[in-house]
Parts: C-alpha cells; sequence; structure tokens
C-alpha cells in the first residue's frame, strides 16, 4: 500500500509550482476521459482535489515541460539492454549522471534521474545506442507514490522533488544537438497570392526562443482576438503553441498572465468620436 494518496503528494508538489495530473490505478494511462492526457497536468490545488475526488487510488503523473525538468530512464531489460552497463560506458567517457540529484528507483528495477533544464521539448526513447537501456524523458513521468504491480517508485537517499539539480552541461548538449534520423516529407512551394490567414499560420509555427517568447504569445492572442475568436478558443490555442512552438515553452503561469492582459485589452469598449 501507498504510505499516503497521491493526491496528497499532487498538493505538495503544487505548492513549489510542479504540475501533476492523475493516472489509473497501476498504470500510466491518464486517469481523465476525454482528457489532455499530461496536458490537463496542474498546480491548482482546487482542480487538483477535483480530479483526484473520485479515485483516491491513482497514481500520479508529473509534467515535466513546463517546469523545464528532464527525466533519465534507466532500465534493465535485458542483458543487451542494460541501462546499468550504458551508465558505467558513459561515466568511462567523463559523462556521469550525478547521483546528488533526486531519484527514484522504479516498480521494475529500474532508476529515473531528474534534472533541471531548458531543452528542446522531445523524448529520446532510445538514448545513445539502440539497446542502450536508457531513455530520456522531457514532456512527463510517472512519479511517487504511484505503483505498478503492487510496487512503488520511491524516491532515494531521502531526497524530494524539490532537490533537484541542474543537468550535467553533456546531458544538455546530447538533448539539444539529438538527431532522430526522421526526415520531413519533400515540400514545393506553392508561389500563390498569400492571404492573412496563411501568413498568420506560418508566424504561429515558426514560433519563437528565448527572450522574444512572451512578446510572441501576446502578438499571437492579440491577433486571435483580433479576427473575433472566443476567449477559451484562443487560450485553448495559446498552451497548444506554447508546447509545440516555443523553444523552450514558458511557465504555465506565464501564459495565463499574458492571456489575462489581452484579454482585458480585449474588453475595453471601443469608443469613436
Amino acid at each position: 500500500m501507498k504510505d499516503f494518496s497521491s493526491l496528497k503528494q499532487a498538493l505538495k508538489l503544487a505548492s513549489i509550482e510542479l504540475e501533476t495530473s492523475p493516472l489509473a490505478p497501476n498504470s500510466k494511462i491518464p486517469l481523465l476521459k476525454g482528457g489532455n492526457g499530461y496536458l490537463d497536468a496542474t498546480s491548482d490545488k482546487a482542480i487538483l482535489n477535483k480530479m483526484f475526488s473520485n479515485c483516491p487510488q491513482a497514481n500520479l503523473c508529473l509534467r515535466l515541460d513546463t517546469s523545464h525538468l528532464i527525466m533519465v530512464d534507466v532500465d534493465l531489460h535485458t542483458d543487451q539492454a542494460n541501462g546499468f552497463k550504458t551508465l558505467t560506458e558513459l561515466n568511462k567517457k567523463g559523462m556521469k549522471l550525478p547521483d546528488d540529484t533526486y531519484i527514484e528507483s522504479t516498480p521494475h528495477d529500474g532508476l529515473h534521474y531528474y534534472f533541471k533544464a531548458e531543452v528542446p521539448i522531445h523524448d529520446i526513447s532510445k538514448a545513445f545506442s539502440e539497446n542502450s537501456g536508457v531513455e530520456i524523458h522531457t514532456r512527463f513521468s510517472s512519479v511517487y507514490p504511484s505503483e505498478i504491480d503492487g510496487k512503488q517508485y520511491e524516491p532515494l537517499d531521502g531526497r524530494t522533488l524539490a532537490d533537484i539539480k541542474l543537468a550535467p552541461q553533456w546531458l544538455v548538449n546530447y538533448i539539444v544537438n539529438h538527431d532522430d534520423n526522421t526526415k520531413k516529407p519533400f515540400i514545393t512551394a506553392r508561389y500563390r497570392n498569400k492571404m492573412y490567414t496563411g501568413k498568420f499560420l506560418d508566424e504561429l509555427v515558426n514560433g519563437a526562443s528565448t527572450g522574444n517568447r512572451n512578446a510572441f504569445i501576446a502578438r499571437i492572442a492579440g491577433k486571435m482576438f483580433a479576427v473575433g475568436a472566443e476567449a477559451d478558443t484562443v487560450y485553448n490555442m495559446l498552451l497548444v503553441i506554447n508546447t509545440n512552438f516555443l523553444t523552450p515553452p514558458l511557465r504555465k503561469r506565464e501564459i495565463n498572465a499574458i492571456f489575462e492582459s489581452i484579454l482585458r485589452r480585449d474588453s475595453q469598449p471601443q469608443f469613436s468620436f
């Protein structure tokens, strides 16, 4: 049995601005039917209470991207895919995973290392080699007190998620420079008069990087309001844009502040003289 409920842990993590959501008991599957998976994670305590109210034995999902967290998953799947052997080989090359950060043991005898860093949001399912037994996650992960087959994820050395350390630079460089060898389809230019919507979509997908993200989100929100989009539509689109087209994404509270500012401005009565 769990030492305490996932809801209690979720509320504790909300106090340090970490976003969580419920998973179905004994699984990594999102609990909320018709929801948006890990994108439903929140640090709003009232919403968390409601999410967990009908399932006290739910597992717990931690959203990583909005908090600029990385989780390195070290598994022992087979003798050929042995994550611990991979760590040993990395150590020999001076690429050591620090052990003074927050680490959890997993129900299947693996380890989850957690670090802080601003990196592109993409998971690497076969990090370092085809059968390395190591994965890198930047979107979400299952965390304590979740359990699978009666075994919990367990924090090591009495640490908490408040003890997460900065990622080593070699790991940041690896994630930033990782090429998953997937190729975009061949795209031919279509030369025609580009309408407003086409220009807007191009601007949206081009996104923005550090230093320009707040202004970009404000500009996009203003344009959506200007063409008559409903407030809910604008807000949900901003969350999608933030996750997919900003590097790295803004924190959700920053998105909320920008949205509320543009909404107030858009709601002001317009006078003509």
